[in-house]
């Protein structure tokens, strides 16, 4: 067991006071210890009395479980290996993450489909900025790994662990490279669209705008949801230049027809926001469509 961890009465109560879990859910943790409840019970009293009795770490994950269980669907990010890379390369590489992962008690599967190398992964993703329940969550991702014109692409959810985890499977593929041709000053060709080296709102809303207007094999008709963000700086300065504290708007959406163009968006661009996501309406290859 490589950490342990034990709850305090408090966080157990606080867990069991979320709507996350039903009272059919604390009806069965009741019943696991042959006691049966009323549904007219107050949800705190429940608690309160759950919280009371001693508990092992199987209780503990279940309900971790029960908290955890609606995690949102994470966005996907793309890095393309602009190199001479066979797909053997490939496999041998994603064959040492699978050793490396499987070496932290994690699961990780390698499927080859075609000319496409997949690798299932499911791991223990942990943020101590959360109530204990929620510090430690079950995730599951998959890694594509697929031919290009001029190499790979690999596409991945956007999280740190998944961050790490290319970033070792770019390495394997680099030393098996140099390995191959005899050249350790040999580097991977990356291509890879980021923006988080530039902080300037008119740079990102830029490229936003220009990225829904030339889209290849679509034909921009309307933006209807455009939603916005303003990053928090160190100090917050009032009109009168007095400096104030907790006052800032950090995001906000705007929702109908024509919203790129309207006054209410350029007021929030002179605010400093800029925006990072879109709801597209537009004429494709296929007919008419929404896009994102």
């Amino acid at each position: 067991m490589k950490n342990i961890h034990s709850v305090t009465d408090k966080a157990l109560y606080d867990a069991l006071n979320q709507k996350q879990i039903t009272l059919n859910e604390i009806q069965d943790l009741f019943l696991e210890r042959g006691t049966i409840i009323s549904k007219k019970t107050p949800r705190k009293d429940l608690a309160r009395n759950y919280s009371r009795m001693t508990h092992d770490y199987y209780e503990h994950q279940k309900i971790a479980t029960l908290l955890g269980g609606q995690s949102r669907t994470e966005k996907n990010t793309c890095v393309r290996v602009e190199s001479c890379v066979d797909k053997k390369d490939i496999i041998e590489a994603a064959e040492k993450l699978k050793n490396q992962i499987t070496a932290q008690d994690d699961y990780c599967k390698i499927i080859v489909d075609g000319a496409r190398v997949l690798i299932n992964i499911r791991y223990l993703s942990t943020n101590y900025g959360k109530s204990d329940f929620k510090q430690a969550i079950n995730k599951e991702a998959l890694i594509e790994i697929e031919p290009i014109d001029n190499g790979y692409s690999i596409r991945r959810p956007d999280n740190e662990n998944l961050q790490d985890y290319e970033e070792l499977l770019l390495g394997h593929i680099s030393s098996i490279q140099k390995d191959k041709v005899d050249d350790s000053n040999l580097d991977l060709k990356l291509n890879e669209i980021s923006l988080s080296h530039n902080n300037s709102a008119d740079v990102r809303t830029l490229f936003f705008d220009k990225l829904i207007r030339t889209l290849d094999g679509y034909e921009l008709e309307d933006v209807t949801d455009a939603y916005v963000y303003h990053p928090k700086p160190e100090t917050i300065e009032a009109e009168e230049g007095n400096t104030e504290t907790g006052v800032h708007v950090s995001r906000a959406s705007l929702k109908g027809e024509g919203v790129l163009k309207s006054d209410e968006l350029s007021d929030l661009y002179d605010r400093g926001f800029y925006i990072w996501e879109n709801k597209v309406e537009g004429q494709g290859k296929i007919g008419r469509s929404r896009y994102f």
